[in-house]
């Protein structure tokens, strides 16, 4: 009987790749939001603004969550991309992938600090 390793299921990865996209999209949506509720916020009355505050807190929370996501199944991706890369090919596409997320690295938490701004503005 052949061994088979969780990440070798194709539903796994393929629920692993939704949850890990789903997480990107929640994320960029959570910034918008957080950016639109602080631009509504000027000229309300205390308790609407109070309101859309608790709102936007909510809001970031998810924001967290999807990063959580975000992280963990990108981990996993990292696992079977590397079980399924030859390994000639590895040193080369290695580079490639630490400068991607070094970028994404800077975009994310640029764009979650500027989120957590606009929560108390």
């Amino acid at each position: 009987m052949a061994e088979t390793r969780l990440l070798d299921n194709p539903y796994v990865r393929v629920t692993t790749n939704f949850v890990h996209d789903m997480s990107t999209g929640t994320w960029a949506a959570c910034v918008l939001v957080l950016w639109s509720l602080a631009r509504s916020r000027a000229g309300m009355p205390p308790e609407a603004a109070a309101a859309i505050a608790d709102a936007a807190g909510a809001v970031f929370w998810l924001l967290i969550a999807s990063l959580i996501g975000l992280t963990v199944t990108g981990g996993l991706r990292l696992f079977y991309w590397r079980s399924d890369t030859p390994p000639e090919q590895l040193a080369a596409k290695r580079g490639a992938l630490i400068v991607k997320h070094v970028v994404f690295l800077v975009v994310y938490g640029a764009g979650s600090f500027w989120a957590w701004t606009l929560v108390g503005s």
